[in-house]
């Protein structure tokens, strides 16, 4: 009786279907203003002073952090629906007034709020996946998340055409009411109260332990998560403005490079899966940790030295060895979750929580500090803090997947290749 009550799986593959196109719409949306983002920064007039702008970019992130907190009881009480729906909207809604903002005061509340729905969307539409991808019983929150890379890159591509010849109000303005119709659209056709409350389970509640019991270990993910993401952060935030400022590109070539680091992204992050049944996961993100911060460093010596010779030489070239860099990132993600997978001291929902939680904080750190670098030493001297940061990851899963190897062999499965964020009490 129980299982005639399940949805059926073809709604269920529906459904699936409407979170890929949920995944890529956010991303196309919230993306779209990378090569803008010299013009962002000019128009708060932060141009000369990079520090603030690292600033208050990372502590923006403050409002994911605030959403953490919430984020359980709003789901619990309105469903995932609700609030993918209310987070969705929201955020694109702001996103396209950023370019209106003159102000950084303004701009830093405003993105604050933007991030908070963010954080919003992000854990309750990772909590409808992972109901689908319990009724499905296969994986799917790989395509899923791989349709974000996806709209990372169309984003990048897009937005690079457009900024051509839109002014930026138009350009975030046409992109941000896109996405919203296509978010009213969506929603429409995700999971009803009741075909969620009929795929929920119920689960032994898991014994919590306190923040002081917490294993050395866990400090040790959480750092080494953030060294992970962070060239790919970097890339996002700071790439642009380093094409514009240092290798003074035009705004149609600003965009190649980093295109280049998210399609190679988009494949690493399909091809993980095939990758982990050839070596363990951790060995794979050391090799990629490594090659992946030679990689970076190559892209920009060679693009700033081949510069003179041949505008789109460099270009190309950058973008060639920014490729194998984003292959390296890609595997970052399951390679540190994976290995979270394996402490035994205490459940793998609090170990993710605790390491999110405190790698948020340490992002809002680095954001400063790379703000700060950019601003005493130049740009270009900055970004070697990315490329040892590449370096410091791969080591760091050369550690952890020494210690992981020891325990039990590894188990993509548990944590899915682009490491969802479960909806879980800290």
């Amino acid at each position: 009786m129980a299982a005639a009550e399940k949805i059926s799986l073809a709604r269920a593959n529906r459904i699936k279907n409407v979170m890929v196109g949920t995944f890529f719409t956010q991303a196309l949306v919230s993306m779209a203003i990378i090569i803008r983002i010299p013009e962002i920064i000019d128009n708060i007039g932060l141009s000369k002073n990079l520090a603030i702008w690292g600033t208050i970019t990372g502590l923006s992130g403050l409002g994911s952090i605030l959403a953490l907190v919430f984020a359980h009881r709003f789901v619990l009480r309105f469903g995932t629906t609700r609030v993918t729906q209310i987070g969705t909207l929201a955020a694109t809604a702001i996103q396209g007034l950023l370019p209106l903002i003159g102000n950084y005061w303004i701009y830093f509340l405003a993105t604050l709020v933007q991030f908070f729905f963010f954080s919003l969307y992000n854990n309750a539409a990772n909590a409808q996946a992972l109901l689908i991808q319990k009724r499905l019983n296969r994986v799917v929150l790989g395509s899923i998340h791989g349709a974000w890379s996806l709209g990372v890159a169309v984003a990048t591509l897009i937005s690079g055409i457009l900024a051509s010849f839109l002014p930026l109000v138009w350009h975030m303005g046409i992109i941000a009411a896109a996405g919203f119709v296509a978010h009213l659209i969506l929603n429409t056709q995700m999971m009803t109260r009741d075909e969620e409350a009929r795929s929920q389970t119920r689960v032994k509640v898991e014994k919590r332990v306190s923040w002081i019991k917490t294993p050395r270990i866990v400090w040790l993910l959480a750092f080494g998560l953030l060294l992970g993401i962070w060239p790919e952060l970097v890339m996002g935030d700071w790439m642009t403005l380093y094409s514009k400022n240092v290798m003074q590109l035009s705004a149609s070539l600003i965009a190649i490079p980093y295109t280049a680091f998210a399609i190679a992204m988009i494949v690493g992050r399909f091809s993980t899966a095939w990758v982990s049944k050839r070596m363990p996961v951790n060995r794979a993100g050391m090799f990629g940790g490594y090659i992946g911060g030679v990689a970076m460093l190559a892209g920009l010596l060679f693009g700033y030295y081949l510069l003179p010779i041949n505008q789109l030489l460099a270009v190309a070239v950058q973008a060639g060895f920014f490729f194998v860099a984003g292959l390296g990132e890609s595997i970052m993600v399951p390679a540190f979750y994976s290995a979270a997978s394996h402490i035994r001291t205490i459940p793998a929902t609090q170990v993710l929580a605790r390491m999110g939680l405190v790698n948020s904080l340490l992002f809002i750190i680095a954001k400063g500090v790379m703000g700060s670098l950019a601003d005493t030493v130049g740009l270009a001297l900055a970004m070697i803090f990315p490329i040892l940061a590449f370096f410091g990851s791969g080591y760091m899963q050369n550690v952890v997947g020494r210690r992981a190897n020891k325990l039990e062999a590894q188990n993509l499965e548990n944590y899915p290749p682009t490491g969802s964020m479960p909806v879980v009490k800290i």
